[in-house]
């Protein structure tokens, strides 16, 4: 079965009333596949629309699963309090159909590419290395820290299902950048405090668009004060 053919069969259980948990979810897939874990904890997070009070507890699970795969385990442990844990992006029909989409866009180009990636152990403990501060970074209750680390991750967990080498390199570019992204986030917030991260989203949003005179002249007044 697809990862996007079990993600409706998982949360079409949450339909029926039933709680949909980490640990349904592990309990649905494959137990020695980290790739499926990994892209299902992150895509929530990692779609734009949001998923409120998902992004901790599947940072922490994210978290203990990069760091098992540094560790080179070979089977998934969560603890029991994070497998308990609900997941109720189930109550969003929109966030679901839109996890499929992505999926099914992701799965027509997936196949197996440099497969050394996995097999060699230093480029292995890279990918939980970057699966592990995208977690920590998912953990960080600030708007921006979350979407794209958690992009990285979800790119990591599907090139795993088939040793997608290329789409694996992929995933570690888009990890960094959100990485790099969120120690941005972290500097405005320690530099303006809390209004540092809307300070740092208009000027993205000035960047993608073009901006208008007024905007930019507050934006530079409010970076040189």
């Amino acid at each position: 079965m697809r990862l996007s053919e079990n993600i409706e069969s998982i949360f079409a259980l949450g339909e029926d009333g039933a709680p949909v948990t980490i640990k349904t979810i592990m309990d649905r897939v494959s137990v020695k596949s980290f790739g499926v874990l990994l892209a299902i904890l992150a895509l929530p997070s990692a779609l734009p629309v949001p998923a409120p009070g998902y992004s901790v507890p599947g940072g922490i699970a994210l978290v203990t699963l990069g760091l098992q795969i540094i560790l080179r385990r070979d089977f998934p442990w969560l603890p029991q309090k994070v497998l308990n844990k609900q997941v109720r992006v189930g109550e969003k029909p929109r966030l679901i159909k839109m996890m499929v989409f992505f999926l099914r866009i992701f799965e027509f180009f997936i196949r197996p590419r440099l497969a050394f990636i996995f097999t060699n152990p230093v480029t292995y403990r890279v990918l939980g290395a970057i699966v592990a501060l995208c977690g920590l970074s998912m953990c960080i209750p600030i708007p921006l820290t979350n979407t794209a680390p958690a992009f990285g991750v979800f790119v990591i967990g599907l090139s795993m299902l088939e040793e997608d080498g290329l789409l694996s390199v992929g995933g570690v570019l888009c990890g960094i950048i959100g990485l790099c992204l969120s120690l941005t986030v972290l500097a405005f917030v320690a530099w303006f405090g809390l209004e540092g991260a809307d300070i740092l989203k208009d000027l993205i949003k000035g960047l993608l668009q073009k901006p208008e005179p007024e905007a930019m002249v507050k934006t530079m007044a409010l970076l040189l004060c």
